[in-house]
């Protein structure tokens, strides 16, 4: 296996990111079929005509009536459903999910709060026209420094314009309670169901936002 640390680096250069050449979807995709064998006897006609069912039955069913369930609209393990319309928050919070797992309370450090605020700043579309404010003031730097000190002082100064324009910032409540950033004390869950997948990394943090309001 030591060669495999040798030949892997220079296949990615070559080929290009492994998700467009790998053969996990045709692997699963065998796996799909082979369940369909029902006479081993005769294993193709068996995947053909189960294939055939069930191109048939999935064409005939976008021509069912709204309220009639089937299988193409049957709703995903993990999807909870649409973003809710009447939710007054930023949109960045509007997604419905659920934790999975045993739920654990601990502190974050200097780092992951920052981290934390930046990333939610910089995903969170209401805050983009601060954003394009913050990066005007740094015009003509390099894309690598403007990255770092993105990371490293954009919380810090979008804070600071909000509260020097508290009369003028648009929606001014929740700004002002965004620019504090997510508390010091957090919940932590080993996984977590959104956007019809399920997040499983070790340890996946849910943060509440801000210390100073309830959004």
């Amino acid at each position: 296996m030591e060669h495999l640390l040798v030949h892997l680096p220079y296949e990615a250069k070559v080929a290009g990111p492994v998700q467009f050449r790998w053969m996990y979807p045709f692997e699963r995709f065998l796996y799909h079929l082979k369940k369909k064998v029902k006479n081993k006897a005769c294993v193709e006609a068996s995947i053909c005509n189960a294939y055939i069912v069930e191109e048939v039955t999935t064409f005939a069913s976008y021509y069912f009536e709204p309220h009639v369930q089937c299988k193409r609209r049957r709703a995903g393990r993990n999807d909870e459903g649409p973003i809710d319309p009447n939710c007054k928050s930023f949109s960045i919070f509007n997604y419905l999910g659920r934790p999975s797992g045993a739920c654990q309370f601990r502190c974050l450090t200097g780092e992951e709060r920052q981290a934390a605020h930046t990333y939610i700043l910089l995903n969170c579309p209401e805050v983009e026209p601060y954003f394009q404010i913050f990066q005007n003031s740094m015009y003509g730097l390099p894309p690598n420094e403007f990255d770092r000190l993105c990371d490293e002082q954009f919380a810090a100064w979008f804070k600071t314009y909000v509260h020097s324009n508290h009369d003028q910032v648009e929606e001014q409540g929740l700004l002002y309670y965004l620019s504090w950033g997510p508390q010091s004390s957090i919940r932590s869950w080993p996984a977590y169901f959104i956007n019809g997948t399920k997040k499983n990394r070790g340890t996946l943090e849910g943060y509440s936002i801000s210390t100073r309001g309830s959004l």
